[in-house]
């Protein structure tokens, strides 16, 4: 055997387009799955699905081949009726498969022609390549059936010359016409006749002319000598007919017999080999599973060559499909978390908690104070909000400006048309503008206990964008995740804080399924929940209330000093769930709202949990399919962050909305950048491109992460605050020089943040 190798300047196939590819020639939405422990390539046509190997070495050309063979059979060959002509038989399933083979790469041709350059293309690579173990071999010595396989393979794209008998001809005709599956078994069925009449002929004439142990011819008699002799009288012909019928049927009990194995296709007794055969499945059509045929030596060396393509050392691929989150259990929405948290607040003030007096003035002081600190932060980010919404303003205006035209009337301008003699500029014109795009924002910010030294800083960036959206008359939706699930403080009162009552009550209501698996696969998030702080749908009252409510609860986790339900405390990082949840909530908000294009935000300081998406091996593909998409997301094993990648990228695919993250990094570790988002940068390129991102994050305080699933990746030192005046926190008798330094260090950390608004409004713009 010849061993079957691609040429190295073959590209490589993107399997993910060839699914695609696969899906658009069978014109329903069937299931294309890659297996490394597929034989060959077959379609199930009960469920739907064609299963393609994993193969190695495979250039576009074979690629598209093998499939549109192999969706034709999809699309045209019937999942019964060709067992039984069969019959256990290997011979006869090679007789079928070679003419049928023939007549649906004729019929995908047909519906597809840009395929024919493909089917040529693909032949002439395997046959360059001597995937037929044609060296040496004269044609014209070949079986009919394996000349006509070549002939509908190889000579019908000029590739070899096949002959062919006057005789012959006809069957070349008839196969290269044939439109229905009942024409293919009646001329598979007339060639299996012919081809075994030849066969019984040679096995008869070879018994008959082999001398047995007392030196007389194979039959023993006058009448076989005469045969063997070539007597031509109308005697010896009926004799010789005689003979051969008989040395046909002791031929199929014999051991020696190459025909059948050993045994007539009727036999009952049949070896292992016809046991498998009688047991194939109706979904796999192609002959991998043949009882070793005696004829079809070109196909069953084609057969082989494609076998030896398959990657045998490719991992296992495992397919995964997103479940279906039940939104209700998911998100807390804010008027839920505002009448909880007043409900809370007001037991504390009225004594009801604890009845102390010095711990209900301490509680109303911390509210009145992160209530003074709110209100100074929103007059002091006036400024950089109006700048956001200045420069949104003037990249709509010149994106409306773009969209203008100038258009005719065809009502006469009274005042140019006395100019008609010299110009026929005399109608009154209107100016045209295209309708631009509508944005919204829905902002996810990880509610974790990494973030507690940075989250007040976090919650201040997020509230630059939030109060850009309320002034440019964007809508948006605030959501916090975490792990902690939302227990009511007004339900869980009537039980004893530590009695079994208590504890079952929780229980219940942390038990409710958050999603549904959409088959048995290995994805399983985590118990979360999302807390749904602000939007604008409130009014203004209830914005300001909802507010005040974030920024107290906030604030709760940096100073310790204002009590709120354990529920909202800091809990673990559930980013995958909450993009999970993102593949309803961004439809939702978009339909609601009645807005093109929704730009999504993550503000975090860390990877989310693993969800059983990448189980890390190294030897397993592990696949997302998005069931309604209908794409494929391949996992990078070797990536910190892969899951969320795929998570993205598929959010993107399927909702059409931007994606921004804003990733909090610890500022004293600036060298992590390298490990987190760049690998080793072993290359060159690698290594420019990684010191200039960490000269921008000296300087700049961020940078800029590449080759992620979202569309702007901004890497921000964690502690960084906005600036609004560099110089509020310097005494009136601070040195030149600590005055100096404090207006750079102000000065670049306002830049930063009016560069990273900027930015934003780039991508909320576009």
């Amino acid at each position: 055997m010849v061993k079957y190798t691609l040429m190295s300047q073959k590209t490589l196939v993107k399997t993910a387009a060839k699914d695609i590819l696969a899906r658009a020639m069978a014109m329903e939405d069937i299931t294309v799955e890659h297996r490394a422990d597929a034989p060959s390539a077959y379609f199930d046509t009960k469920n739907r699905v064609l299963c393609l190997p994993v193969w190695k070495q495979m250039d576009n050309s074979v690629y598209d081949m093998l499939v549109g063979h192999e969706v034709s059979h999809a699309l045209h060959t019937p999942a019964d009726g060709w067992q039984e002509f069969c019959k256990e038989d290997g011979n006869r399933h090679m007789f079928l498969n070679i003419v049928e083979d023939a007549r649906i790469e004729r019929l995908i041709k047909d519906k597809f022609p840009g395929l024919r350059r493909d089917f040529a293309s693909a032949y002439k690579t395997l046959h360059d390549s001597g995937l037929f173990e044609l060296d040496g071999k004269n044609l014209s010595e070949l079986p009919l059936i394996d000349r006509l396989n070549l002939e509908f393979k190889l000579g019908l794209f000029g590739l070899i010359d096949v002959p062919f008998s006057a005789d012959e001809q006809q069957y070349v005709n008839r196969m290269a016409d044939t439109k229905t599956f009942d024409e293919v078994m009646e001329l598979a069925e007339e060639l299996y006749d012919l081809w075994k009449e030849e066969e019984d002929q040679k096995e008869s004439e070879e018994g008959a002319g082999a001398p047995n142990d007392s030196g007389e011819s194979g039959e023993g008699s006058d009448e076989g000598s005469d045969s063997a002799t070539g007597d031509d009288t109308g005697d010896g012909n009926e004799e010789s007919d005689n003979v051969n019928r008989g040395a046909g049927e002791d031929s199929g009990a014999s051991a020696e017999d190459d025909t059948d194995d050993g045994e007539s296709a009727e036999s009952q007794d049949g070896d292992a080999g016809n046991s498998d055969a009688g047991e194939l499945d109706a979904d796999q059509y192609e002959a991998n599973q043949y009882q070793e045929p005696s004829v079809g030596e070109t196909q069953s060396s084609f057969e082989q060559g494609i076998d030896e393509l398959r990657d045998s050392e490719a991992g296992e691929h495992i397919y995964h499909t997103l479940p279906t989150m039940n939104i209700e259990q998911c998100v807390v929405d804010w008027k839920t978390i505002n009448e909880d948290l007043d409900y809370y607040y007001n037991r504390q003030i009225n004594g009801t908690t604890t009845g102390n007096p010095d711990y209900i003035d301490s509680q109303v002081r911390h509210r009145t104070e992160t209530m003074v600190a709110l209100n100074k932060f929103l007059h002091k980010s006036k400024p950089t909000v109006n700048h956001m919404v200045q420069q949104f303003q003037m990249k709509q205006a010149a994106d409306a400006d773009k969209r203008t035209d100038i258009a005719k009337t065809g009502v006469l301008d009274t005042t140019t048309m006395v100019n008609y003699r010299w110009s026929e500029d005399i109608f009154v014109k209107n100016e045209v503008h295209s309708d631009g795009k509508s944005h919204g924002m829905v902002l996810f910010v990880d509610w974790s206990g990494s973030m507690a030294n940075i989250l007040q800083d976090t919650v201040e960036q997020l509230l630059i964008l939030v109060e850009f959206c309320r002034k440019a008359g964007i809508p948006f939706e605030v959501y916090g995740f975490s792990s902690n699930q939302f227990i009511p403080s007004k339900a869980i009162e009537k039980f004893d804080r530590y009695s079994t009552e208590h504890n079952d009550y929780i229980e219940k209501l942390q038990n409710v399924p958050q999603y549904t698996k959409n088959r048995e696969d290995n994805i399983e998030p985590h118990a979360f929940q999302l807390y749904q702080w602000l939007t604008s749908d409130m009014n203004a009252r209830q914005f300001k209330h909802a507010l005040q409510n974030f920024w107290y609860v906030a604030d709760a986790q940096r100073t310790y000093r204002s009590s709120i339900p354990r529920c909202y405390s800091l809990g673990c990082t559930p980013l995958n769930e909450a993009i999970l949840c993102a593949f309803d909530i961004v439809p939702a908000f978009q339909s609601r709202n009645g807005i093109q294009i929704v730009n999504t935000v993550v503000l975090s300081d860390g990877e989310g949990h693993g969800i059983g998406l990448n189980r890390y091996r190294r030897n397993e593909t592990s696949i997302l399919r998005d069931q309604k998409s209908h794409k494929t997301y391949n996992v990078d094993t070797d990536r910190r962050g892969a899951e969320t990648d795929v998570l993205i990228r598929c959010l993107k695919d399927r909702t059409g909305c931007n994606t921004i993250s804003i990733r909090l990094h610890d500022s004293n570790k600036v060298d992590n950048l390298r490990w987190t988002y760049w690998g080793d940068c072993g290359t060159e390129e690698g290594h420019k491109i990684f010191t200039k991102a960490c000269s921008d994050f000296k300087k700049l305080n961020f940078t800029t992460a590449p080759e992620t699933g979202y569309d702007e990746y901004f890497i921000v030192k964690g502690d960084l605050k906005v600036e609004f005046n560099a110089l509020e926190s310097i005494g009136d008798d601070a040195s030149y020089t600590r005055i100096k330094n404090a207006f750079i260090k102000g000065g670049n950390r306002k830049k930063s943040s009016r560069v990273i608004a900027s930015r934003i409004i780039d991508i909320i713009a576009a």
